[in-house]
């Protein structure tokens, strides 16, 4: 992982493997006449993309609003693709240089459970699920063709498991910082995108924050239909600052930490749980330190103590 500064894999610079994880099987689902829905051994049937997914031809849902929703903003997807931008990560050096014309995915079984594995780390913050709490007819839907990364990812989001422990138990700054991170693979920036995705979930309501969040631009961008969200500002891309780097390992802590974990054991700050990380650097300009993890034997160099 050339491409991360040493001192940040300290700080949680890591990912499962060197490059980035993706996995398609929706550009190969053929029959349209079928589909598990009405099959019980329907984990073989070929995959329904429009049956499960919105796109521009979707019907409109009652009560959606008309400037944002999920048939708009599919359109706007769509207009992208069509463009043929590059999609991923873009750098000052390179990103005059770059481009996607096609791309080959793959969609075989290894594929399918190392993707499943990234976005469970990914959206759940390195909080491992239960062998009972795994969706698993959500996994077969993406292994069938049925949805593709986006849509899983989508779908994890607004699962039980994430709304109970990132939505009902932290403050609503904490869970819109851990969106953010979770689904876009960045900190938030300034307090202006905190003041409207509050809006948002007091107006239209957690699913809606999602939505915004998966359907945005910037996620096409960056990570298209096929591939995992990342931390991505672990080195200097384009449009990045130096606070993006400092909120980023603020937020990720250590390789090993979970989101759901509470920070208060003696090798970190003491802090309560569920709180927003980044308040005093969105709202008072104050710059979070960068807090490092420190081994058992230099706390005991530090404070005096003996630790056997």
């Amino acid at each position: 992982m050339s491409f991360i500064p040493f001192d940040a894999l300290e700080f949680g610079g890591r990912s499962l493997t060197q490059t980035r994880i993706s996995y398609d099987k929706t550009r190969i689902s053929g029959s349209t006449n079928t589909s598990y829905i009405l099959h019980s051994k329907g984990g073989c049937m070929p995959g329904q993309k429009d049956l499960f997914t919105n796109n521009s031809r979707s019907s409109p849902g009652i009560g959606w609003t008309v400037a944002e929703n999920p048939i708009t903003n599919a359109f706007k997807r769509e207009r992208y693709i069509e463009k043929q931008h590059p999609i991923g990560v873009k750098y000052p050096k390179t990103h005059l240089e770059n481009y996607t014309y096609d791309q080959y995915v793959a969609n075989d079984d290894d594929s399918l459970n190392l993707a499943i594995r990234a976005s469970y780390r990914q959206v759940f913050g390195n909080f491992v699920l239960m062998e009972s709490e795994r969706p698993i007819e959500l996994e077969r839907r993406l292994r069938n063709g049925d949805i593709a990364i986006r849509d899983f990812i989508r779908s994890l989001a607004k699962s039980e498991f994430y709304r109970t422990h990132y939505f009902h138990n932290v403050s609503q700054q904490r869970f819109i910082e851990l969106t953010f991170k979770h689904l876009l693979g960045r900190p938030l920036q300034n307090q202006i995108e905190v003041i409207k995705h509050i809006e948002f979930i007091h107006n239209e309501g957690f699913d809606y924050h999602i939505d915004s969040l998966i359907d945005s631009l910037e996620y096409q961008e960056v990570f298209g239909e096929y591939t995992v969200p990342f931390q991505r500002y672990w080195d200097s891309p384009s449009g990045s600052k130096t606070v993006d780097f400092v909120n980023t390992a603020c937020l990720t802590r250590s390789f090993a930490t979970s989101d759901n974990a509470i920070h208060g054991r003696r090798t970190l700050a003491a802090e309560a749980s569920g709180q927003a990380q980044l308040l005093d650097n969105l709202t008072k300009e104050k710059p979070n330190e960068i807090k490092v993890p420190i081994s058992r034997k230099e706390t005991s160099t530090h404070t005096g103590e003996g630790i056997d």
